[in-house]
């Protein structure tokens, strides 16, 4: 009988997702993600897999980011050889976020930064290469026969440049199809740069994500405003606004709005943009030479002989050395990663300015707890980081409107487009409350009893 195991993102966990679907005949991995946030969560990344990476024939590839790709390395070092399924933008997006997670993951051994029993690297740069090796193309809405009565489908997930849902179609040992969903991480609708989220009629099994099941975001024209009036607040006090910045589709989102700022001659004199972050300026780059995922707001600037991401006043740090040359900076928005404060040279920005009454510390995206970011946003005065403890006297924002997650409403519209077909929906990538806040109204609205699995739980598809 056809199972799905969870093996990440799960029981509450947010980050980790890898899915395994199993139909005795097919073994097919969705995502492989590295566990992020508190030191309990990261330590699943020493703990194995939970299955034999040998035996998968698949692994089908939601998007970039390294809560859903990390692990790849590691699956191809322990006996993975077969394809991996992705689009040309989440292929090329990948192979920037694995060699920069590897610096950081070397850097972290050798700082003796895991803990006294980590000396040695869990994989090496010739891995990284052979997951680059067994990748596979594949274009958003056409069928593809995979083996043994498997095929698939990719939709577009709106959530970063090249994401993707996947539609499943497998064979029961009766002989009947069943189509099972995978939502990957879904966007919400009406962002500036990526196009909406596809939306999918019927599915026996979806396999949904909950980062924000029980939130609404604010409206984006909301978002622009506080926005806003932080930067007019750095013109009036010579202040500095501090990003922590995710590389990939949220320092190109922040570029993009401050673009149509600049560009408009909306602030009142000028500022000092700074994108502090060599991967995110390789990111952008990428971004820039996918234009074909465009939505019409980014075709329409390009149309006019503007590039979305660049503008007067901006300039893309490249060496420590210019990165440390920031540290008394004034008039300027510093964006750097990593978006979580979880490593990177954010961390030496926030040391240099986080003291000052005039700073801002801007969240532009979800903060995993555990992380020195969520410990921020929580309200925390002091925190310790790279080993020294920061004062916390700037003033501090979440701009929730730029996320690139669905919040509940959108997540409901995305549901509810399969109608009465669902036999099942199962809750993954979201903190309990989330989950559960997401099951109370699909349960409300659409008379399902959502499923929240744990992790490792193994679920049958009958």
């Amino acid at each position: 009988m056809s199972k799905v195991t969870f093996y990440g993102a799960a029981s509450g966990i947010v980050t980790g997702s890898c899915h395994l679907l199993d139909t005795n005949d097919v073994r097919i991995l969705v995502d492989c993600g590295l566990f992020q946030g508190s030191k309990k969560v990261v330590r699943l990344n020493w703990q194995g897999f939970g299955f034999d990476p040998s035996t998968i024939d698949a692994v089908f590839l939601t998007h970039a980011h390294l809560d859903h790709c990390g692990r790849l390395p590691l699956l191809v070092k322990h006996g993975f050889n077969g394809p991996i399924f992705a689009t040309d933008a989440t292929r090329d997006l990948t192979k920037i976020i694995l060699y920069d997670a590897f610096k950081l993951h070397k850097e972290a051994v050798e700082e003796g930064r895991l803990g006294p029993g980590v000396t040695s690297l869990q994989y090496t740069e010739d891995d990284i290469k052979k997951v680059l090796s067994l990748f596979k193309v594949v274009k958003y809405g056409e069928f593809y026969n995979f083996k043994n009565g498997v095929r698939f489908r990719l939709r577009d997930a709106g959530h970063i440049l090249g994401s993707a849902s996947y539609e499943i179609w497998i064979k029961t040992e009766e002989g009947r199809e069943r189509k099972i969903v995978f939502s990957g991480d879904l966007g919400q609708p009406g962002q500036r740069i990526i196009r909406d989220p596809d939306y999918i009629r019927e599915a026996d099994y979806v396999v949904v994500e909950s980062t924000y099941g029980g939130r609404l975001h604010p409206d984006k024209a909301t978002t622009v405003l506080e926005f806003l009036e932080i930067l007019k607040d750095l013109n009036k006090n010579r202040g500095v606004a501090i990003i922590p910045v995710f590389a990939v589709e949220r320092a190109q989102e922040i570029l993009y709005e401050l673009n149509l700022l600049v560009e408009r001659g909306i602030l009142d004199k000028e500022l000092s943009f700074y994108l502090d972050s060599p991967m995110a300026s390789e990111v952008t780059r990428v971004f820039e030479r996918y234009s074909k995922y465009y939505d019409e707001d980014a075709l329409l600037l390009l149309e006019k002989g503007d590039q979305p991401f660049r503008f007067p006043g901006l300039r893309f740090v490249k060496s420590v050395r210019e990165s440390k040359m920031l540290k008394d900076a004034k008039d300027a928005v510093i964006m750097a990663g990593s978006g979580m404060i979880t490593g990177g040279r954010i961390g030496h920005h926030i040391i240099n300015h986080a003291y000052k009454p005039t700073a801002h510390i801007v969240f532009v995206g979800y903060q995993v707890p555990g992380s020195v970011g969520r410990l921020i946003l929580d309200g925390r005065k002091k925190v310790k980081i790279y080993g020294r403890v920061v004062q916390i006297n700037a003033k501090v924002h979440y701009l929730q409107g730029f996320s690139s997650h669905a919040d509940q409403y959108d997540l409901m519209y995305w549901l509810r487009n399969f109608g009465r077909s669902v036999r099942q929906i199962f809750l993954v990538h979201g903190e309990n409350d989330q989950r559960e806040a997401l099951a109370h109204k699909i349960y409300l609205e659409m008379q399902h009893n959502a499923y929240m699995p744990l992790l490792g739980e193994t679920v049958y598809l009958r």
